[in-house]
């Protein structure tokens, strides 16, 4: 081992005597670490952002199915019981109709379709119209009130249909007339008397419902339903 000694005229220092094997630990700890202090792992905040919240849903209201409503005829608000115009000899009541045709004497080639004698009513009974049905050709019925006429048409009744509801006036801009209607009598009725019939009067056209004992009398520039 080396001795280290101290130099004349200064105060001798305190050997320090070094290992060589500590020497050569320290020169390869520092060979393998390098010269740069190692520097504290970095810490990494890492933000979580906390899972969103389901929208809160409104369930849609149900769709109510609101049906389309179809254009009425304007004459299905009328009341089934009216008197318009002059109302001569006519009947008021289902009773007082139906007398007046019980006591008219039956046509028997008269079933579905007849006209008056002068042509001025044709009626047909049954089909697409109703159970009955009378038109005037002249002699339309004018209104106090065109409220119950569809907008843009006539504004005045030129028939009356009869259907289990009751007898209701129309607005017509179409006929039922064919030309070919058999003529029936005054005083004469049709050839079946239930559930509907109608008698032919010089006043006008009666005819009735026996089941829902409604009905209606038709003339020129007159109409009551009951």
């Amino acid at each position: 081992m080396p001795t280290f000694r101290a130099r004349p005229g200064r105060m001798p220092s305190r050997a320090v005597v070094v290992a060589p094997a500590v020497l050569l630990a320290a020169a390869a700890l520092v060979a393998a670490c390098g010269t740069d202090t190692p520097s504290s792992r970095p810490t990494v905040t890492v933000f979580v952002d906390p899972p969103a919240k389901a929208a809160a849903t409104t369930p849609a209201p149900a769709r109510t199915s609101v049906p389309t409503v179809a254009a009425q005829p304007t004459t299905a608000a009328v009341p089934t019981a009216l008197a318009v115009g002059r109302q001569r000899n006519a009947p008021h009541s289902y009773a007082e109709a139906r007398a007046r045709i019980e006591s008219a004497s039956p046509a028997s080639p008269v079933t579905s379709t007849f006209q008056s004698p002068s042509g001025n009513i044709v009626c047909h009974l049954g089909g697409a119209r109703g159970l009955a049905a009378c038109e005037v050709r002249s002699g339309r019925v004018g209104l106090p009130t065109t409220s119950i006429c569809p907008p843009g048409g006539p504004t005045d009744i030129g028939r009356v249909e009869l259907r289990a509801s009751g007898a209701r006036p129309v607005c017509n801009a179409d006929t039922i007339r064919d030309g070919g209607e058999p003529k029936l009598s005054y005083g004469s009725r049709t050839a079946a008397l239930d559930p509907v019939a109608c008698v032919s009067e010089e006043s006008g056209v009666t005819c009735v419902d026996s089941s829902s004992r409604r009905g209606f009398f038709l003339a020129r520039g007159t109409f009551v339903t009951f």
